[in-house]
């Protein structure tokens, strides 16, 4: 190597696109955790926690992939990891409210026939 010639460095890691993956792993976390713990009414405050880090998570994921095209920087396959879940656990959101708006439109008379859980029957 001569003198002239200045070492090629590889090219940085979008710091956004670490972000998007964190937040979309910390909402597929806080969002399976909500449903699975049996804590009572703890869906009620982890499932909407968790859609909100997920929106976030998907704007840091956009971010990155456009400050990643610009600066040629890597980071794609977090920035679209984050992306995903962010996007997969709004989708399960979704989902779920329409099957709940519809099972109260449609059938309001289920309602009457779901077992109440003891710890829910006293509040």
């Amino acid at each position: 190597m001569s003198s002239n010639e200045q070492p090629t460095l590889p090219p940085q890691t979008n710091r956004h696109s670490i972000i998007s993956l964190i937040l979309g792993i910390i909402t597929l976390i806080i969002f399976c955790g909500g449903i699975l713990i049996p804590i009572p009414l703890t869906s009620l405050v982890c499932i909407p926690v968790s859609s909100l880090i997920g929106i976030v998570a998907i704007i840091y994921g956009i971010i990155s992939l456009n400050r990643i095209k610009k600066h040629n920087q890597t980071g794609h396959p977090m920035a679209w990891t984050g992306i995903l879940i962010g996007g997969f656990v709004l989708l399960c959101l979704l989902c779920t409210i329409a099957g709940l708006v519809s099972l109260f439109y449609f059938a309001p008379d289920t309602l009457n026939h779901f077992p109440i859980p003891p710890a829910i029957q006293n509040f």
